[in-house]
Formats: structure tokens, sequence, C-alpha cells
């Protein structure tokens, strides 16, 4: 088998390559470039498993990988990185993820799950010296190739000259000569009609009649579980070119109407849960009598899968485990979300990244759960699982806790949720320092002038004192982002009365008003603020539907606390450093992640309201009705759009033709502006509006309608575009507000 270790750092790519000969994986390949490393593949004819840095260099590992698959359909990817991926998890696309550096006991589990057994390095009673010629990792040169295979640009679809198909062609695979410690195997069984599984799942099952076919805007790609009446496919959502687990109901439920009110039912729950911990359902609905839904791909094992393997985990994870359950199920107790019962088919890990929790929540439970129990259970199951060493101690004596809860004395959530807190190691933001690293850099760089010429005459001494306010000014501009540059934020403007054209139809309206531009991330701070002063005052702007005890923090504005490290949210970046998944943003760009409710507080809060959806459609068509808010001609760069958006991770990628990558301020472009002044309405974000429409799933039912384009829509962004959730309580990256008012006459 061949391997090949990828990395731009010699003595990280050289420590891999060892750690793979202690594995039993003898004579792995090192390239420290993407050139370098397509060079070893013509020169040994192929690769089984790439192990390479999302940061290569001239092209991403993601590129790289796209250009060798074409010619290498069997090959294995796993990536690292020192550095936070979490905006382009996208781009994994179910490959497994290590962090850096490499520990030999993930490498161990990840390599067992990506090879088959009869592949695998074969025991013997005595392994060879890692240090013996045979087992010393070879290095290809970090020159270019004469291949042009991977290109020089970071860009998602590579258009130079593919590998030769007949340097790469897959060779008869080389059985590794010996193993000290074998690697941990998965078993790869085809599961049953009564396997329970997750979005989680990455193992396939053989292909049926829908691999290959398209349901709506996805594209299945694998059969990857079945439980009970639905059937698991991993797909691909074309419209916006992600990875999603879509979920369908087999042909003889779908025939069952009650069946399918149950199904659209639960996946209206699940759909109701805004949280980064839990999986999250994205859309849902029926094509050519098909229901579906489909919700966040995953591709992490189950705690119960680790389990069947063998493999424990360690206490540093099992506190991770129970604080992710407590936390979430806290959300749950306070939005008032029914949910099936948690087990380790729940719990979703994938090394080097935080747990994170199927989505379990349902319509209606037959039976309520018994809180005493699902701690007991908790608790149980993680000393099952939990590895036995002094190191997991406190996880284990936290878990024994939970597992001796007395019947009718259950802790609250949020105290099991603290208690595994005060038992974690604590661990500096490594995200933080590397987004900052250049800034203190400067500074340094400053004290070292101002040392150096500390000894210089006076005229000497001033030059340098200048020199530190200026460095120092700059510095404090980069490292303080927090200014707000649109002048005249909350500016409402008029739309007078009268007649015009709404979708199919002529209607006529009475006069009011709407804000100039999105609600932005500065604006919706401010309203944060306010309720975290006055806590009691939140009741006030909730709407008479909304749970009590909702919290109104979009989904990624807060910083994530509970991984290690933690993980500043979008509010922090924005403020402080003006980046965001790849992509500028500031406190002037539109906020996101908010739900129905969170807007309309918002909208109450400063004494306005949401505008329906005819009055979002007046003020984006203007006086003439045109079909965009520029006129009737389809330039769609014109507004900030995906038409040239694209998942790559470098940042200079993507935004050509319009400008932006992903969010713009929202006075840009100055060309998204209707006739009456109203900015934003083609593109930048979709808006939630108060007006709601009939669910196409459920008679009866009623949906929140949302308005316009956004830098996701490719062709989708006129005036006219309307949409629906399938709850109220869902959030997007690309969904925000404006607000309405009768008069001008508000705060």
């Amino acid at each position: 088998m061949k391997i090949l270790v990828a990395f731009t750092d010699a003595e990280a790519a050289e420590t891999a390559a060892k750690m793979l000969v202690e594995l039993g994986w003898p004579e792995p390949g090192v390239a420290l470039t993407s050139d370098s490393a397509v060079e070893w593949i013509n020169a040994n004819g192929g690769c089984d498993i790439l192990i390479c840095e999302v940061y290569l260099t001239p092209s991403d590992g993601f590129t790289l990988r796209d250009t060798l698959m074409p010619h290498l359909p069997q090959l294995r990817v796993i990536y690292t990185s020192q550095y936070d991926i979490t905006p382009y998890v996208e781009r994994l696309e179910g490959a497994p993820f290590l962090p850096y550096p490499l520990q030999l006991g993930f490498l161990r589990q990840i390599l067992g799950e990506l090879s088959a057994p009869e592949t695998q390095p074969e025991p013997t009673a005595k392994a060879q010296p890692a240090a013996t010629a045979s087992a010393q990792p070879r290095v290809a040169a970090a020159t270019p190739v004469a291949v042009a295979a991977v290109a020089t640009a970071a860009t998602p679809s590579v258009k130079a000259t593919p590998v030769p198909v007949a340097a790469v062609a897959a060779t008869p695979r080389v059985t590794a000569k010996a193993t000290p410690t074998p690697p941990v195997r998965v078993a790869a069984a085809p599961m049953s009609a009564t396997t329970r599984d997750s979005p989680g799942t990455s193992l396939d099952l053989p292909p049926d009649e829908r691999v290959g076919t398209t349901i709506g805007n996805y594209e299945i790609l694998a059969c990857i579980g079945i439980r009970h009446s639905e059937i698991l496919y991993r797909a691909r959502q074309t419209n916006v070119g992600r990875l999603v687990v879509l979920r369908i109901l087999d042909n003889a439920s779908a025939q069952d109407s009650a069946f399918v009110a149950r199904f659209m039912a639960n996946a209206r729950a699940k759909a109701r849960v805004s949280h980064t911990l839990v999986v999250a359902v994205y859309e849902g609905g029926e094509s050519n009598g098909v229901p579906f839904y489909s919700c966040e791909y995953v591709g992490a094992p189950t705690l119960s899968r680790l389990q069947e393997q063998g493999t424990p985990i360690d206490g540093t994870t099992a506190l991770q485990i129970i604080k992710m359950v407590a936390d979430v199920l806290e959300f749950f107790v306070r939005q008032n979300i029914e949910h099936d019962p948690i087990d380790g088919y729940s719990i979703l890990l994938k090394p080097g990244a935080t747990p994170r929790m199927a989505n379990v929540a349902c319509q209606e439970l037959a039976a309520p759960l018994d809180p005493c129990q699902e701690i007991r259970s908790l608790g149980e199951m993680i000393l099952q699982c939990l590895e036995p060493s002094k190191a997991s101690n406190p996880a284990r004596a936290v878990a024994a806790k939970l597992r001796n809860t007395a019947e009718g004395t259950p802790m609250a959530w949020s105290e099991i949720s603290a208690l595994a807190q005060s038992q974690m190691p604590k661990s500096a933001p490594a995200d933080v320092d590397k987004i900052q690293a250049q800034n203190i850099a400067l500074l340094d760089a400053v004290k070292a002038t101002k040392l150096k010429n500390r000894r210089n005459v006076i005229i000497g001494s001033a030059v340098s004192l200048g020199l530190t306010a200026i460095a120092c000014y700059f510095t404090y501009g980069a490292l303080t982002k927090s200014q707000v540059n649109v002048g005249d934020l909350g500016t409402m403007v008029e739309i007078p009365a009268g007649a015009f054209q709404f979708q199919d139809e002529r209607i006529t309206l009475p006069k009011f008003y709407i804000s100039k531009y999105e609600v932005t991330i500065a604006e919706y701070a401010d309203f944060l603020k306010h309720l975290a002063q006055n806590p009691g005052k939140a009741a006030e702007y909730a709407h008479p539907d909304q749970p009590p005890g909702k919290s109104h923090i979009p989904t990624a504005w807060a910083d994530m606390t509970e991984i290690t490290p933690p993980n500043p949210g979008y509010y922090a970046r924005a403020k402080k450093w003006g980046q965001f998944q790849g992509a500028p943003l500031t406190l002037d760009s539109p906020v996101f992640g908010v739900d129905w409710f969170d807007a309309y507080a918002y909208a109450k809060w400063k004494g306005q309201r949401l505008p329906t959806e005819q009055e979002w459609e007046k003020a984006a068509r203007g006086k003439r009705g045109e079909i965009h808010p520029w006129g009737s001609a389809n330039t769609f760069e014109l507004a900030n759009t995906g038409i040239d958006f694209t998942p790559n991770p470098d940042a200079k990628v993507g935004g050509e033709k319009d400008g932006f990558k992903r969010w713009s301020p929202v006075n840009q472009p100055k060309t998204d502006k209707s006739d009456y002044g109203v900015m934003g309405m083609a593109g930048n974000i979709s808006e939630w509006t108060s007006s709601w429409d009939s669910d196409a799933m459920q008679t009866g039912a009623k949906v929140p309608v949302y308005r316009g384009g956004n830098w996701k829509t490719r062709d989708q962004t006129t005036a006219t575009r309307r949409g629906a959730k399938l709850a109220e309580y869902q959030s997007d990256d690309a969904l925000g507000f404006r607000t309405a008012s009768d008069s001008a006459d508000t705060q």
C-alpha cells in the first residue's frame, strides 16, 4: 500500500512519516508541495492514502484531491492543519480530519477506518526497527514538476492538464512487512433495516435504484443507512454545492398518509433546533411523490460504533460529551422541544472536533421521558466507553455521579454542564493567536525600534516616537475593527401609497416606511446588549408563540467556549479581525443566523415591525415594477449574488464578478438599489418578512416567508423571489432581515 504525506513543513512531514513506520506502514512518501506530491505519485505508480495539509501550496489540499481523484478513484485522503478550518468543513466532503500535531492514537484509528482488512499491515511477533533503511520515509523534491497536474491557483475546478492516466494508474497493493500495533479495524458490514444510524454514518451500502438520480436540487451519491421506514443517502445539494444527508421515506411508507404526516412533522420539529452542536435540518418537501428532508452531513463515527470496535474514549472527550449533551438538552427544555431518548448512536465523534449530537428532536413522544433515567443512562453510557487510565478519573467521577442519580432528585442540565466544564483541562484559543500573530509581531517590532532609539538625540527620539505612534495606530486599527462606516444606518425610506404588481396580481398598499438597509451586526449587537442589561425586558419583545426562555443570540454569533481550544464567534471576528469563513466580515455586514422570532423581537424593540412580503416586493421592484431592483436586465453582477461564490478556502478566490465572496457591507454594491432608494434587495442576504404561507406538506399549517436573493443564489436574485422555511426556528448564514413601520416617527 502506497502512503504519501504532503505537508509544507519538512519537520512535521518527517514526524508524520515516522509515525506511519511505527504503525507498520513502511516507506511512506513525503512531499512538501502539491507539485512534488504529484511528482511522487507519478514516480511511484499511484497512491492509496494521502495525508495532506489543508493549506498546502501552491494549491490547497482540496484542489490536490480533486485533481487526483479522476485518475485515482480509490484514493483515500486524510486532512490535517494547525489552523482553524471550520469555515471550509463542507469541502472535506466526508474525509477525516486530524488536528495538528498528529497523535498516534487518532492516526491509528483513521488508518483502520480507511483500510480494508486485506490491505492492512499484517501483525508479526517482532516489528522492524523504525530506523532501518527500508523503513525510512522517502522525501520527494519540493520542486515544480513538468506535468501541470495541480493548478497554481487554488480553485475548486482544475483546468490545468491532468495527471497522465498511465502515470498514476492504481497498481497492485503492497502488503506491509510488519507492524508493532495492528490498526483498529472498522467493520463494514451492510446495515439492516433495524440498524440505528445517524447523519454521521460514512460507510456506504450497496447502491439502490435512487443512487445516481436527482430529487429536487439533490443529486444522490450513495446509500448510507436504513432506519425503520427511512432511507438515508449521501447527496449533493446542487444549487449551493454542499454535501447533505437526504432522508427519504421508503416506497411503502410513502403511500401511507399517516407515515408521511409524521415524517414531515418530525422534520419540522428538527428544523426548529438551531444549535451549533446539533445536526441541522435544511429543508423538506416532496418530489414526484417522494417525501424527503435534507440535513447536515457530518461524516463522523458514533460513540456506539467506536464502542463496538473496542475503541475507548479519553477523559477529556468524555467530559466534552457530557457537557455537549447537557447543553443541548438544556436548550431543548428551554425551547419546549420534545426529543427521542439519547444513546450512543446520537453522539457523533470526529477526531479533533467537539462532539456533536444527531438531531433527535421529534414532534411528539408516545410517553414522557424520565429526567432521572436520562441522567443515569448518560452516566452509564460514558462509564462503559471510558478508557481505564488515571487521567480519566475526573471524567469517571462525573459519570459515576450521573449514574448514581437518585429517583426524584435530578440535577438540572445546566448544573451537569457546569460540573463537566469544571473538570476540563484549560487551553489557549489557538485560532485567536493565529489571527493576531502578524499584529503582535508588529507591536514587538515597534517596541524594539523604540528601545534602539532610546540613546539617540532628541530629533531621533522624536522620529522614533512618531513612527511608533503611526505603527500603533495602524496596529490598533487592525486589532480593533469596531468602527461602523455606514453613516446613515437606521434610515427609513418612505414608500408611497398606490397600486403595484405583486407576483401575478395587481394590488394596492397604503403608505409605509422600510429600512434603507438590512439590519447590521452592529445594530443587532445593541439589541443583545440591551437584553443583557435588562433581562426582564425580553418578554416584552417576544412573539406570543415564542417558546419561553428562548435566546435571541444568532447561530454562530457567540464564542464557542465548550470546545478545545475556544473558537471565537462571528461577532468577535467581525469586531476584532474583520473576517469570517475566509471572507471579509465587518460590523457593517448584515446580521445572519437569526430565526423568525429573533427578527420579530428586534423589530419590536426598535418600535417597528417586519415588512409584509407585499411591502417588501413593492420596495424592491420600485416605481416601475421591474423584476430586478435596477431594472429588467439580468446583470446579476450588479448585486452580491452566488454567480462567483466558491467554498474554496483561499480568501483571494471568489467574488471576482460582484466583488464579494460572501457578505458585503449593507451599503454595497451601490448598484443593488431600487429607484425608491432601498439597498440590497436582490442579493447579500435573503430577508424574513411578517407574512406566512400555507405549508405544502401539512394541510392547514403555516410557515414564514422570506424574500430576495443572497450571496449563495446564482439565478434567483429577482425582486420577485420568495421562499419558506420548514419552521420559524430555522436560521441560515445567508438569511437576515430589515424592518418596516407605518410612520416615520420610530426610534
